[in-house]
């Protein structure tokens, strides 16, 4: 029941935030957007690339067969690997 319960807290930050929220580091200033501004905007740049991840990963019979289909852990490791490249992207940008 709790690890239900963290399963589900953990996807939802990695599907409707964590992508976006890197994206938006990545492409605007510190100062440039508020606070709210910057969460409202990464909610939905995630949901663009979950989308984007979600036709590259089921697109048609040929990709579905390289990449596995869309597969709950397809996904996990599409994010994953998205997040890691938007955050080391960032890394590259603050030096």
């Amino acid at each position: 029941m709790i690890l239900t319960i963290i399963n589900v807290i953990v996807g939802l930050l990695f599907l409707l935030f964590l992508p976006g929220y890197l994206l938006t580091l990545i492409l605007f200033d510190k100062n440039d957007l508020h606070f709210l501004e910057r969460v409202i905007l990464a909610v939905g740049l995630s949901i663009s690339i979950d989308v984007f991840l979600g036709l590259i990963l089921g697109l048609n019979r040929s990709i579905a067969f390289i990449t596995g289909g869309l597969t709950r852990s397809n996904v996990w490791s599409g994010l994953i690997v998205i997040s890691l490249l938007f955050l080391m992207l960032l890394v590259h940008k603050k030096k």
